[in-house]
């Protein structure tokens, strides 16, 4: 067989391979390994301003329009998404999580996402009594602090990386009150770092995992455990 023969050959099956994947080259050239994909899978979807279904609605999404996950927020009310359009870096509101359809990231072969337990309903003695959920653990910033910590150095042999306890200069400088949180400088998709929002998660402490950089709320990957913190 000539060397123009096979040559000939290898092109006709890029072409093939190219026309039955459309999206390759898209996702070689654009979009990173790593982005957590999602789509609505409601008709129609509110993207509210803020972490509240009485916030601002800022846009809407239709049932299967693809968006990207900058954070994951888990607290009292559920899950909650930032997320991007597909393609754009810039945020566009927040989601509640029960609302979309997450994808596994693609450089996380071995990792299921896991969403956090439902929240127990009970019903008081009274028949006509209405079922209430179950109340999450309450955040105590020491007492996580310390329990983490012994569990992070057991687990892995090495200190907690803490990058913030409490309020902190770059909060002042972003405008948080962040009194009553703790930063961990590890990415959420890192191996410790899943480990660690899987004992958050565990435990119903409320969290926000960081997947990037978001300008004037994060200036990179993290895990802030405790509630959101409020703008001061």
């Amino acid at each position: 067989m000539s060397i123009r023969v096979s040559i000939f050959r290898l092109t006709c099956l890029l072409l093939i391979f190219v026309a039955i994947n459309p999206n390759a080259h898209a996702r070689q050239a654009g979009e990173s390994k790593s982005a957590w994909r999602a789509a609505a899978k409601v008709d129609r979807l509110a993207v509210y301003s803020e972490v509240s279904s009485s916030s601002r609605v800022v846009g809407t999404l239709a049932k299967g329009d693809a968006v990207k996950i900058n954070l994951e927020i888990v607290g009292a009310d559920g899950t909650w998404y930032g997320i991007s359009r597909a393609g754009e870096s810039e945020q566009m509101g927040y989601v509640q999580g029960g609302f979309i359809e997450t994808e596994q990231p693609l450089s996380l072969a071995n990792w299921m996402y896991k969403p956090p337990p439902e929240p127990v309903e009970t019903v008081d003695e009274a028949p006509e009594a209405a079922p209430k959920s179950k109340v999450r653990v309450p955040f105590a910033k020491d007492q996580v602090s310390g329990e983490l910590q012994k569990f992070f150095a057991s687990k892995f042999g090495r200190a907690l990386p803490i990058s913030a306890f409490g309020q902190s200069a770059l909060h002042n400088r972003l405008g948080f009150d962040h009194r009553n949180g703790i930063d961990v400088a590890l990415h959420p998709d890192s191996s410790e770092g899943r480990v660690v929002v899987n004992f958050l998660r565990a435990r119903g402490i409320p969290f926000i995992a960081f997947r990037q950089a978001i300008p004037g709320i994060a200036t990179g990957p993290h895990i802030h455990v405790g509630n959101p913190s409020p703008r001061r």
